[in-house]
């Protein structure tokens, strides 16, 4: 059996973090995340276990959109409920918005960069259900 083991980030006061970006992540070391953006998570996470019965089953689909790297997340339960969110990397940082999370068929974020992709999709699978706090 193979998993994807990360640490779970450390919450942080958001001026000791780097601004552009969503995870600062050390070239070795665990992760952290300024405490705005870990609300904005947990909101995200919240609003996941709100619509779906675990175990939830994730399905990632790396793509490109013209330029921009993104991956589609589709995520189903036992019951065939499912919830579609899309990660691009924009260079910047966008989360959905209560409007989205009510009526959007699918869920947009916007991410700085391919490693916050990668945390985030880590975070998507640890409230799914993704075996382990890792």
């Amino acid at each position: 059996m193979k998993k994807l083991t990360m640490t779970p980030p450390r919450v942080l006061p958001d001026k000791a973090l780097i601004a552009s970006v969503i995870f600062t992540v050390p070239p070795q070391g665990g992760a952290s995340i300024g405490q705005s953006d870990r609300q904005s998570l947990e909101q995200l996470q919240g609003e996941i276990l709100n619509r779906l019965e675990q175990p939830v089953l994730l399905s990632a689909y790396p793509h490109r959109v013209g330029r921009r790297s993104c991956v589609a997340v589709h995520l189903a339960d036992v019951h065939d409920k499912t919830l579609d969110i899309l990660i691009t990397v924009t260079g910047n940082t966008l989360w959905p918005g209560e409007a989205e999370f009510r009526t959007g068929l699918r869920w947009n974020i916007c991410v700085p960069d391919a490693t916050d992709m990668l945390w985030m999709l880590k975070e998507i699978d640890r409230v799914t259900g993704g075996q382990g706090g890792n």
